[in-house]
């Protein structure tokens, strides 16, 4: 028998065949083969193979003018138009799917919906901060965020044992109002727990509202969380994939992570609220990751941010006092900044923060991410940080549970270690812990991570503490995630294998994708 001429694994051309009439061939029955159709098909699979090529081919050239004009990372938009031009079969579905970034109907929606009156438009005088940390406050709050915050008490939250008696204490004090919102809600006993805590108060009048994920709560947004609307409550899901009548994207994720309390007191961080990542009891196979608690004004901030989320969502009518209130005094001594950043803003706060903080550096920073893929301003920061003298670190999983994101990642270490990085690698299991730690006098913890994904697509929230004793804290928490690692040496990058890097290329350039 003639042997097939399509090399379909390596996505290689034959015989002057392009790909994707390669991949058409392979995918429909072939005449003259036996279990397959019989001769008379011969011309109807030719016209069925051709005039898929020919509409994928056709939608390629509507689709890459479309690409360029969103303005895009360069990254992302070549890897799109690599995919959708090579496969376009393949490409042009998955762009339909992930793909379209659809915001702008999104941010008009927002500013319609929500009032933005108490945005100050400069960082109060009487706030006691250092002047660099003054103007990355200014910076943010240009882009529309929230001021700082001078009356709060910070806690950080490095054990899944102590974040989940902390959550599961505060559900039960609160008295008014509950929101919550999350990536991902676990089919296990945490979930469960949330779900049975949740639905009790409301029944007993607290205002509960449970905020989903459309992709990360899949399997829980339907009939598990039926007792919290049974008992009163309410849940929404955030952008649901494919809805009749809302601009929707499989690729834009709320990735927030919060839990506010009567308005006065809130969780962050990179805590999902499933068993990997807390739970009542040690679980050897939980993740290492970091919450932060907020009792003050702040915690108003954070509520104002899922509200944000909430009325795009569900349309619902702000109740009087309940939205861009005046949060209620604290008494405590922390300085804290809410950042909410997501697609729908053009200013991009939270990368604009980082970044000014980054290049401000004297001493040292330290970063913990899970995933590391930086864009060019974010990793040439980190290099001039280091060449200038800082004691520049980033701490990250020995194997995290994206494979290719960690391909994409190590693609970028050559370069970083030869700047004079420190690479800190997890020995234990999984990092999922989002922190920065810069010259003992600013910190950020939140749920982004130093990726374009975080950055660019994703609805993120951070905190940054600018108090020296909360920067501390910080600090405290990466120096216990250090303990348990092990430095890379220049000699292992060194030491790859041509197809490890050749891998690590290929992950890199698609991994807008990711």
């Amino acid at each position: 028998m003639k042997k097939d001429s399509c090399n379909v694994t390596g996505f290689t051309q034959a015989r002057g065949r392009d790909v994707s009439g390669c991949l058409l061939r392979r995918i429909l029955p072939q005449p003259g083969r036996k279990g397959r159709f019989p001769l008379p098909m011969t011309i109807s699979q030719w016209i069925i193979a051709h005039f898929l090529e020919i509409v994928g081919y056709l939608l390629a050239i509507v689709l890459i003018p479309r690409i360029l004009l969103e303005r895009r990372h360069p990254g992302a938009t070549i890897a799109w138009i690599l995919a959708i031009g090579l496969i376009p079969f393949v490409g042009v579905p998955v762009y339909f799917l992930i793909g379209g970034k659809r915001i702008k109907k999104i941010s008009r929606e927002k500013e319609r919906d929500i009032c933005r009156a108490n945005r100050a438009p400069a960082c109060p005088l009487d706030l006691r901060l250092s002047p660099d940390n003054r103007r990355i406050a200014n910076l943010l709050m240009q882009a529309g965020r929230f001021p700082p915050a001078p009356d709060n008490r910070v806690t950080i939250l490095d054990d899944g044992v102590a974040a989940y008696a902390t959550l599961m204490r505060l559900l039960e004090t609160a008295e008014h109002s509950i929101e919550v919102a999350t990536f991902i809600l676990g089919r296990d006993e945490v979930g469960r727990s949330l779900v049975e805590i949740l639905a009790r108060k409301a029944a007993e009048g607290v205002r509960v509202r449970l905020l989903l994920d459309a992709v990360g709560c899949l399997k829980t947004r339907g009939d598990f969380v039926r007792p919290v609307r049974d008992a009163g409550g309410r849940v929404g899901v955030f952008l649901p994939i494919m809805p009749l009548r809302r601009p929707w994207s499989a690729n834009l994720r709320n990735h927030r992570k919060m839990t506010i309390i009567d308005g006065r007191k809130a969780l962050i961080g990179g805590m999902n609220l499933a068993r990997e990542y807390m739970g009542p009891d040690p679980h050897p196979a939980r993740w290492k990751d970091v919450n932060l608690l907020m009792e003050g004004s702040a915690a108003g901030h954070v509520r104002n941010v899922f509200w944000e989320d909430w009325v795009y969502t569900t349309g619902e009518s702000i109740p009087p006092g309940d939205f861009f209130h005046v949060p209620p005094a604290g008494d405590g001594p922390s300085t804290v900044q809410v950042v909410g950043d997501g697609p729908d803003i053009p200013a991009r706060p939270l990368y604009a923060g980082i970044l000014a903080a980054l290049n401000r550096a004297g001493k040292r920073i330290w970063v913990v991410t899970p995933y590391f893929v930086p864009d060019d301003p974010l990793s040439a920061a980190l290099q001039l940080a280091a060449r200038l003298g800082c004691d520049v670190r980033l701490v990250m999983p020995e194997r995290s549970n994206h494979p290719l994101v960690d391909l994409a990642g190590r693609s970028y270490l050559p370069d970083l270690l030869e700047a004079g990085i420190r690479f800190h690698m997890y020995q234990p299991g999984m990092l999922h812990a989002k922190m920065i730690a810069i010259d003992g006098r600013i910190a950020v913890v939140g749920t982004a991570n130093m990726d374009v994904r975080s950055f660019q697509l994703n609805f993120e929230i951070a905190t940054f503490l600018y108090e020296p004793e909360d920067v501390g804290q910080v600090e405290r928490a990466i120096g216990a995630i250090m303990a348990d690692c092990r430095e890379l040496s220049p000699r292992e990058i060194h030491r790859k294998s041509r197809l490890r890097r050749f891998s690590e290329d290929i992950c890199r350039v698609f991994s807008p994708l990711f």
